[in-house]
Formats: structure tokens, C-alpha cells, sequence
């Protein structure tokens, strides 16, 4: 628990930067869209319909429609995701960077339960910040009176979280394995962006459908988590990305050579 403590204390600054600018932009949002909601589905008609698949709206335009295209598909997932690599790549290869390491297995700790306790700080991070966006999404419904069920909020959040764990244990995994900071956050980043790619890319180009199967957005919202819950299959995937993630973390972390 030591570990775990000093790991969150020691990102409390990245934690509370990012849960200030995820209330921000919830609430910014969300004013934006009490002062357009009438004229939406005409401002919506000047883009052409590819633009539309792309930006992820549907048929749907009530409030919850909007944010899916707008903060599920979009802006959400990039703000946890970003969150979810800036953290995952620092609490494991800084310290080995730094050569501060040594400070913690010197304890008689073990290194699973080192690799273990900084990934649950990990966890525990991101959920604070999925819990930020839920309460947050929740507030701005009772001041700006939208129309948001308490469903959509609850499936907004665990999606997010789920989004972010993903991508974090992609990043740490990372971590374990190249000891370097900037080569984590790399490929944290590559796998999330080229999601998106590949997402946009197999809506609109039929011959690419294929691409889907290897984006972590498509499992993340295709069924439109916000408006329709989760899809059991997808969820079982990433859920899968993550505990494959973690055991191969922590086995690569126990076998490779640290050096001080």
C-alpha cells in the first residue's frame, strides 16, 4: 500500500490538472449545446454525411446524441486517453529512469508486488478522472436542465474507464518492457491514434471494413455505449486487452534485468 499511496501522491498534480480540465470542458460543452440544441440537426445538414459517420452522430439528436458523437466519440476518450498515457508511462519507467528504483525493492518488497501496487495506482487514477466526467455530467444536467438519464451518465463514465484502462495498461505494459518513458507514451499514444484512424477509415471506406477488428474505438463505442450500454462481446475484448496486458507486464518486469 506504500507504494500505491506514493505513486498517487506523487501524480496528484497531473491528477487534479486533468479532472480540472475535464469539468471545464464537460460544463463548456454542454452550455454550447443548450445555446444550439434548437438549430442543431440544420447546422449538422451543411456537412456532408461521411463528415457526420466521422465526428460520430447518428439519427439521434437529443442531448445524449450530441455527446456521443461529441464527448464519447471525440474529445472524451482523447482527454482519458491522454491522461491514461502520461500516467501509465511515468510510474513505472520514470523511476527506473531516474534510478530511484532501487530505493523500493531494497525493501524486501517484491517485484510483483512493486509492478502490482503501481498499477493499481494507475487504475485508481482513472477513476477518479471517470468519476469526475459522471459527476460532472450529472451537475451540468441538473443546472442546465438537459434531459440526460442517470443511465447515460453511468454508461458514459464506465466506458471511459474502461477506454482508459485499456490504453493505460497498453502504456505500462510498454513500460515493463522498454524501461523508457518517452517509448511508453509512444506507443500508448500510436495504438490510441491509429484506433481512431482506423475507426474513421472503415465507416466510410466499405472496402476497409476490416480495419475494425484492430481499433481499440471501435470495441470502445461502436454500439454507442451512452445511448445503448455496453456490447457484452467488445467489453469482454478490451477487458481481455487489459488482463493480457497486465500479466504480460508483470512477467516481463519480473525477468528483465533493472538497472541501477
Amino acid at each position: 500500500m506504500k507504494i500505491l499511496n506514493n505513486s498517487i501522491m506523487h501524480n496528484r498534480k497531473k491528477i487534479l490538472a486533468f479532472s480540472f480540465g475535464a469539468i471545464f470542458y464537460t460544463i463548456f460543452l454542454l452550455y454550447i449545446w443548450t445555446l444550439m440544441s434548437d438549430s442543431f440537426s440544420q447546422l449538422l445538414d451543411i456537412f456532408p454525411k461521411q463528415i457526420k459517420i466521422i465526428a460520430g452522430f447518428g439519427d439521434d439528436l437529443s442531448t445524449a446524441g450530441f455527446l456521443n458523437g461529441e464527448f464519447m466519440h471525440l474529445i472524451g476518450p482523447l482527454i482519458i486517453g491522454a491522461f491514461a498515457i502520461t500516467i501509465g508511462s511515468t510510474i513505472l519507467s520514470s523511476e527506473e529512469e531516474n534510478k530511484t528504483i532501487d530505493q523500493f525493492l531494497s525493501l524486501s518488497i517484491s517485484r510483483s508486488r512493486y509492478f502490482t501496487e503501481k498499477y493499481f495506482s494507475l487504475v485508481l487514477s482513472i477513476l477518479f478522472l471517470s468519476l469526475i466526467f459522471s459527476i460532472t455530467l450529472k451537475i451540468s444536467d441538473l443546472i442546465y436542465d438537459i434531459n440526460l438519464n442517470l443511465s447515460n451518465i453511468i454508461y458514459s463514465g464506465l466506458a471511459l474507464f474502461i477506454y482508459g484502462i485499456t490504453v493505460g495498461s497498453i502504456t505500462y505494459l510498454s513500460g515493463s518492457i522498454f524501461a523508457k518513458t518517452s517509448q511508453a507514451a509512444g506507443t500508448g499514444a500510436a495504438i490510441a491514434i491509429i484506433g481512431y484512424i482506423f475507426d474513421s477509415v472503415y465507416k466510410t471506406v466499405s472496402s476497409m471494413n476490416f480495419l475494425k477488428y484492430i481499433s481499440l474505438h471501435y470495441y470502445y463505442n461502436d454500439n454507442k455505449v451512452i445511448l445503448n450500454g455496453f456490447n457484452t462481446l467488445h467489453l469482454l475484448i478490451l477487458l481481455l486487452i487489459i488482463i493480457l496486458s497486465f500479466c504480460a507486464g508483470i512477467y516481463i518486469f519480473n525477468k528483465r534485468d533493472i538497472k541501477s
